[in-house]
């Protein structure tokens, strides 16, 4: 592949990721809308231990395998809210090497829980992306609080 077709490429897979992760941060804002496994099928890896997910949660860091194991834990958290929204910050940034692919980035936001508390929360995130079956896939999801 020659040098253009090279830059050609990089430049379609980055507006195919930034895509994705808008998607990531769209199902991640339900608003006033129930949280669902909906869409997360279209962004994540989906095979068993083909993702691998770090989290701060309740003090502690979470570590998920798969899919399946990501919406077993955030659904049922994400029951307790009754409105919840994130936005990116201004610093997504996109690199690309052949089939792998990392975002790193931050994002504000925050809701209110069922019982009307208020939530503020903002995180800084790095996920990585592998190219399977001509598709980009999320692979690698880290997200610590800031």
């Amino acid at each position: 592949m020659n040098t253009t077709t090279q830059q050609a490429q990089i430049k379609t897979d980055k507006t195919e990721i930034r895509q994705l992760t808008e998607q990531w941060r769209s199902l991640w804002s339900p608003k006033d809308q129930p949280f669902t496994e909906k869409g997360f099928e279209d962004i994540f890896a989906t095979e068993e231990n083909e993702i691998l997910v770090f989290d701060n949660i309740n003090n502690g860091v979470v570590v998920l395998h798969s899919l399946q194991e990501y919406l077993d834990t955030w659904i049922p958290m994400m029951k307790n809210f009754s409105y919840w929204e994130i936005k990116l910050e201004d610093n997504l940034d996109i690199s690309v090497e052949g089939d792998l692919a990392v975002t790193t980035f931050s994002w504000v936001g925050g809701g209110k829980t069922k019982d009307g508390q208020e939530v503020k929360a903002r995180q800084y995130g790095t996920h990585t992306w592998k190219c399977l079956n001509n598709k980009w896939r999320l692979v690698h999801e880290h997200l610590t609080v800031g």
